[in-house]
């Protein structure tokens, strides 16, 4: 028996790699899962909503193109604050910095602006 104990632990088996997907493929994978959920994508699913008007004028209901607009809305929110994020990387190009902060600002008060549209709208 310890002959071949001895041989199976001095056997060495081939090591198949295993893949392992970047860290920044599964942010971006999880983000966009959490931007279709919080856009309506599984009740535009569900309800197969129609295209007949732009906005819905209530809360009980809502058109593909509301929840596709508040899609973009809320994509342009992230890269806003991801941009502004950005730029405390550049501490030692102001010039650079600024850019990034102004754009990222801009882009967050313009997704912020729309959402309270689409919501005035709505009759909120």
């Amino acid at each position: 028996m310890s002959k071949i104990v001895r041989k199976l632990k001095d056997l060495r088996m081939p090591r198949v790699r295993q893949y392992q997907p970047s860290t920044s493929v599964i942010v971006i994978l999880l983000m966009g899962f959490s931007i279709f959920i919080l856009g309506g994508g599984i009740y535009d699913i569900m309800q197969q909503p129609s295209h007949e008007l732009f906005f819905y004028p209530g809360m009980s209901d809502q058109f593909l193109n509301e929840s596709l607009i508040f899609m973009l809305f809320l994509v342009m929110g992230i890269i806003g604050g991801l941009l502004a994020y950005r730029s405390t990387r550049y501490t030692y190009r102001p010039r650079e910095a600024k850019m990034f902060l102004l754009i990222g600002l801009a882009l967050l008060v313009v997704s912020f602006l729309g959402t309270e549209i689409i919501m005035s709208l709505k009759g909120i």
